[in-house]
């Protein structure tokens, strides 16, 4: 037990998913382009700190379900990647990229040195698996605050539940306040006090 090459393999992720541009099928489904025996097309741009824009044309083929795919063309080599239709018991359907390079279901195809695929087959991990606590809990604070501010995302809460978040930030703030001094007493080297 324990011995050399045991236990579970180390992997490997080549960045985060907030990092790279993503054609994702659910915003689509929502704006009208996936229409059932439809082909249809539009254009998306992204643009990164740099100011470089990469734009894609993407052509969906929803004309034969047996066959749907999407085209892909623009500042990327020219792509294709199946889709696949799923019935849903009560009606309707639900669609799915196959992707590119494991041929596995994905609603999202993300762009890496110009190859589209799945998060899992570009090794991408998210950018809050690799957060300390003191990211944890300021995150946390910043999403308590939008709650309670109100936003796009966010409803501004009314009466006791407005109560309740307000109470939850105050908490929040004095928990990451708390852990942002623990670690200025260890870089400084005093002793944390209980």
């Amino acid at each position: 037990m324990g011995g050399i090459n045991s236990g579970r393999k180390r992997t490997v992720h080549h960045g985060a998913v907030e990092q790279f541009p993503v054609i994702d099928l659910r915003v689509l489904k929502r704006a009208g382009l996936l229409k059932p025996g439809e082909c249809t097309y539009d254009t998306l741009r992204w643009r990164n700190q740099d100011l470089e824009a990469l734009e894609v044309r993407i052509f969906f083929d929803l004309s034969d379900e047996s066959d749907a795919a999407i085209r892909i063309a623009g500042d990327v080599p020219n792509q294709r990647a199946a889709i696949e239709c799923v019935p849903c018991p009560y009606g309707g359907y639900r669609c799915y990229f196959l992707c590119p390079l494991t041929g596995s279901r994905c609603e999202q195809l993300f762009v890496v040195d110009g190859i589209f695929a799945s998060r899992k087959a570009h090794r991408l991990a998210y950018a809050s698996q690799s957060e300390d606590d003191l990211s944890r809990a300021r995150r946390k604070v910043r999403k308590l605050n939008r709650q309670v501010e109100g936003d796009r995302r966010y409803s501004r809460p009314r009466g006791r539940n407005r109560y309740t978040k307000v109470q939850e930030l105050k908490l929040a703030k004095d928990g990451a306040q708390e852990l942002y001094s623990e670690r200025l007493r260890a870089a400084v080297g005093e002793v944390p006090r209980h």
